[in-house]
């Protein structure tokens, strides 16, 4: 596969996961927050099961026979649980923008977690970085309602736990490169937990969630489920600073199909907090790049 390939395949995943936002806000008419996941998470797990049959099979008595591997999969699962959480019950009432630019805080929190956990060194620029990302955070949250600032604080505790899920799963990848059947246990485990916290807040019924069956099918099949596909596939074989870049247009394509789809217009405060913090997470991306090319 080309360059161009692996990233026009990145493109469209990230172009999914952008405008899945969209989605997670307009699949709550009906139904609570941990309803939406957990049916949604249903479906990526079906999604993603064939695969792990079809391409990892032969993994699976390495893996069950690993504690290591099982205990790093079920706190992936927890940590994703944490952040799609957090996340989804945020959007009932933060604004798209604000939970996909929040959300990506987790690419400058993983380099602050290895900086203070695990003892890494951080380029000086890093945080440049991360003010950037603090000045961003303060513009899109800033002069809104209180009860939507509480929101907004949720999806910094979402950025976190995305922070934890990403680098749980680069330390299970760099042991036992197994993707399909590490994102299967994960997606039950967040299916699980979040049908629990439905059946005990919301009362969720089969005719309720029919109503939103387009939404939960396009988040659950297409963005968890062929968006990580499309990225498993491509992301080996894309240049790594475009893929970087591809990457992190996530957030600007759920923050455009926000106002194109339901009229989620940004004032110029939040505008100036988008672009701040989407240079911060370019830089974070790029540094480390860098930084791997000159450890290699």
């Amino acid at each position: 596969m080309s360059h161009m390939k692996a990233n026009f395949l990145m493109l469209v995943a990230t172009f999914i996961w952008g405008t899945a936002f969209v989605s997670q806000t307009t699949g709550m008419g009906a139904i609570g927050p941990f309803t939406f996941s957990f049916v949604r998470f249903f479906f990526a797990s079906l999604t993603v099961l064939p695969l792990m049959l079809m391409y990892e099979r032969k993994n699976f008595s390495t893996f069950l026979n690993n504690n290591n591997y099982i205990y790093l999969s079920f706190l992936a699962g927890f940590a994703l649980f944490g952040g799609m959480g957090f996340q989804q019950y945020a959007l009932l009432k933060s604004q798209v923008a604000n939970a996909s630019f929040l959300s990506t805080l987790y690419v400058p929190i993983v380099s602050l977690i290895s900086r203070f956990v695990f003892r890494s060194r951080l380029h000086w620029i890093v945080w440049i970085a991360v003010l950037l990302c603090l000045y961003g955070s303060y513009l899109l949250s800033s002069n809104q309602a209180f009860d939507i600032q509480q929101s907004d604080s949720l999806l910094f505790v979402a950025a976190f736990c995305f922070a934890i899920h990403i680098i749980v799963i680069d330390i299970f990848m760099k042991q036992f490169y197994s993707p399909f059947t590490f994102g299967f246990i994960q997606y039950i485990v967040v299916f699980l937990f979040s049908m629990m916290l439905a059946f005990g807040l919301e009362s969720p019924t089969l005719a309720n969630i029919q109503i939103e069956w387009f939404e939960i099918i396009y988040t659950g099949v297409f963005s968890a489920g062929i968006g990580y596909t499309l990225q498993i596939i491509a992301q080996s074989k894309a240049s790594p600073a475009p893929a970087a870049i591809i990457l992190s247009l996530e957030s600007v394509f759920g923050t455009l199909a926000a106002w194109i789809l339901i009229n989620q217009v940004l004032d110029i405060n939040k505008i100036l907090g988008c672009l701040a913090i989407f240079i911060g997470v370019i830089i974070v991306h790029l540094v480390q790049i860098y930084t791997d090319k000159e450890n290699i």
